[in-house]
C-alpha cells in the first residue's frame, strides 16, 4: 500500500476517537446560563379577557348587553387593564344597556369625587326598567393597578329627560384576584333604582374612601 493512502486511512480511523476524547484544539463554546438554569415559573397574567363582542378604540372599548329580570352579571368591556364583571339586579322589564369603558375623561364627564377617577363605565339604557332591591354578590372591576387590600369609591350620576340623579356613592376594600385586585359591589349602585324612560348615565371609579356607605 502506497504511503499517502496509508496515512489517510489511519487519519480517518482515528477522528471519532479524537472526537469522544475531546481532543480538538478549539475549547467548546460555554452553553448559555438560561440552557441550564430551570423552567421559569409562570407568569402573571397580562389583564383580564376582552369580553365577546366587545369594540375597542384607541379611547374606549365598548359593549352592547340586555339585561335580565332574573339579574345576572354582565361583562366590563376590557381596556386599558382593567375589565371584569358586574353583578346587577333584575331588570322588569328587560333592557338594552351599553358599556364604554375608559381609564380618562375623553367625553367631558361630569367629575363625581375627589381626585381624578381610575376608571368610567359609561351606561346607556334602552328604555325604562326598575331594578330589584337586592343584587348577589360576587364579581367586580379588576386590574393590576388595583391594590388589594386598599379601598375604592364609586359614584354613579344618571341624566334621565335633561335631569341629572347622583346615586352613590358607595367604597369597597379591593381583595386580590386573577388579574390584580378586584372591587366588588359595583352592582349595589343599581338596587332598588327605578328609570322611566331611556336614560344615560356613567359609575366612576376613585382610590380611597370617600364615603362611610359600604357597597
Amino acid at each position: 500500500m502506497q504511503l499517502p493512502r496509508l496515512l489517510m486511512r489511519i487519519a480517518f480511523c482515528a477522528l471519532p476517537a479524537c472526537a469522544l476524547a475531546g481532543c480538538s484544539t478549539h475549547a467548546a463554546a460555554p452553553l448559555p446560563p438560561t440552557a441550564l438554569a430551570p423552567p421559569a415559573a409562570g407568569l402573571p397574567d397580562a389583564g383580564p379577557p376582552s369580553c365577546k363582542g366587545q369594540k375597542t378604540t384607541k379611547n374606549y372599548a365598548s359593549l352592547s348587553v340586555t339585561l335580565s329580570t332574573k339579574g345576572g352579571s354582565f361583562c366590563i368591556p376590557a381596556y386599558g387593564g382593567f375589565g371584569g364583571a358586574v353583578k346587577y339586579p333584575g331588570a322588569n322589564p328587560p333592557v338594552k344597556l351599553k358599556l364604554i369603558s375608559s381609564t380618562r375623561d375623553y367625553n367631558h364627564l361630569p367629575k363625581l369625587g375627589k381626585g381624578s377617577a381610575i376608571f368610567y363605565l359609561q351606561l346607556a339604557l334602552s328604555g325604562g326598567t326598575s331594578f330589584a332591591p337586592k343584587v348577589r354578590a360576587g364579581g367586580g372591576l379588576t386590574a393590576e393597578k388595583i391594590v388589594p387590600g386598599k379601598p375604592y369609591t364609586a359614584y354613579g350620576q344618571a341624566t334621565i329627560s335633561g335631569f341629572t340623579i347622583d346615586f352613590g356613592p358607595c367604597y369597597a376594600v379591593a381583595k386580590a384576584g386573577k388579574y390584580g385586585g378586584v372591587i366588588g359591589g359595583i352592582g349595589t349602585l343599581l338596587k332598588g333604582r327605578s328609570i322611566p324612560v331611556a336614560a344615560s348615565g356613567v359609575i366612576e371609579i376613585y382610590s380611597g374612601k370617600q364615603t362611610s356607605t359600604k357597597c
